[in-house]
């Protein structure tokens, strides 16, 4: 940094110093005081940004364990609010059970595109069953879109979507 301060103030100050007229003995006095302050300004300039790394450095340990700490109990409060394999729920709504994941995607795929005729094939052909709103299920496995449970009442296995279970308390 101070090599920059120098590149540049010194042949400003030497420019002001010529259009001013002064004498060569005023002239290097007066470059002389100009580097000096500019060394100056780069010792206070670094002594802080020591100073500034030292506090870093000082205060990182406690920050970091703050973050991790965090970090952990966010961690498990999202495990304490998800339903994880061996969890009972209760479905939220009257819904389709897909017994295959390809009977799941395919209900989608149909429900996307509004197909009521395509969801009554898939129901005849026993791909899907109905469930009703209340009905308890166990987790068997879980996804972020898809949860594979087994009905309390009928023992049924099958995929359902995660959002139309919630947690029996």
């Amino acid at each position: 940094m101070s090599l920059q301060l120098n590149k540049w103030l010194i042949p400003a100050s030497l420019a002001i110093v010529l259009i001013t007229g002064c004498k060569s003995n005023e002239a290097e006095q007066g470059v002389k005081e100009i580097e000096e302050e500019t060394k100056n300004a780069a010792e206070e300039t670094e002594e802080k940004s020591k100073e500034a790394v030292e506090k870093v450095k000082a205060e990182a340990p406690g920050i970091i364990q703050n973050m991790k700490d965090t970090y952990k109990e966010s961690e498990q409060e999202v495990k304490d609010n998800t339903l994880q394999a061996g969890d009972m729920a209760t479905v939220k709504k009257d819904a389709y059970l897909a017994l295959t994941p390809e009977a799941y995607d395919e209900l989608y795929q149909l429900i996307e595109i509004n197909d009521i005729e395509g969801v009554d094939k898939i129901v005849q052909d026993h791909k899907v069953e109905e469930i009703k709103q209340g009905s308890e299920a166990e987790i068997l496995e879980r996804d972020i879109r898809r949860t594979k449970v087994k009905l309390k009442d009928s023992g049924e296995e099958g995929y359902l979507p995660t959002t139309m279970l919630e947690p029996v308390e």
